[in-house]
């Protein structure tokens, strides 16, 4: 983490938290994860593909990752449980911003560091069912300094073309020091 003490603090007890009320119930994850709150978030997504794997009777190499990004934005506007997958929280985009009416990536506004991502459904597709047309895949890192904290790529909607955003430099990051 890049975060001073005191936020450090906080960010603390708010992962506490997480697995205090995960472990009330450990046979059923919360209704919405706080991925970047996990100290390996890269085990949970790869559990989400063994569940799809056993459900779907398919080998685990021939799955990969697929996120929806909903437009709520708020934890405790998800009701239910994912059928299939699991809810997450926690991302924000770097280099560019989310419109959530228009469900694409956007050039960012003025002054704008960081935007918030909305609640994103992740689960596991088999690998040629992945498409590429319109899809930016950002990538994924824990904090700021990116490279050794690589996570997974997410999938996210572009009306430009997907390039525009590989050479903006456009990445989701979990921690970001405030």
């Amino acid at each position: 983490s890049l975060r001073a003490l005191s936020t450090w603090m906080v960010d603390l007890v708010e992962r506490v938290a997480q697995i205090v009320e995960w472990s009330g119930n450990p046979n059923e994850i919360p209704r919405v994860t706080w991925l970047g709150g996990l100290m390996i978030p890269e085990s949970f997504l790869t559990a989400i593909k063994q569940i799809g794997a056993q459900r779907n009777n398919l080998e685990l190499d021939k799955l990969v990752t697929l996120t929806e990004w909903s437009k709520k934005e708020k934890v405790d506007q998800i009701e239910n449980h994912a059928k299939d997958g699991a809810f997450m929280s926690g991302f924000f985009m770097q280099g560019a911003r989310y419109d959530i009416g228009q469900q694409s990536i956007m050039t960012s506004k003025p002054k704008e560091m960081y935007c918030a991502m909305p609640i994103v459904l992740c689960r596991a597709i088999v690998r040629e069912k992945d498409e590429d047309g319109g899809i930016f895949r950002a990538p994924v890192y824990k904090a700021e300094n990116r490279g050794p904290t690589f996570v997974f790529s997410a999938q996210v909607k572009s009306k430009p073309h997907p390039d525009q955003w590989v050479l903006a430099g456009v990445g989701l990051i979990f921690d970001i020091a405030e």
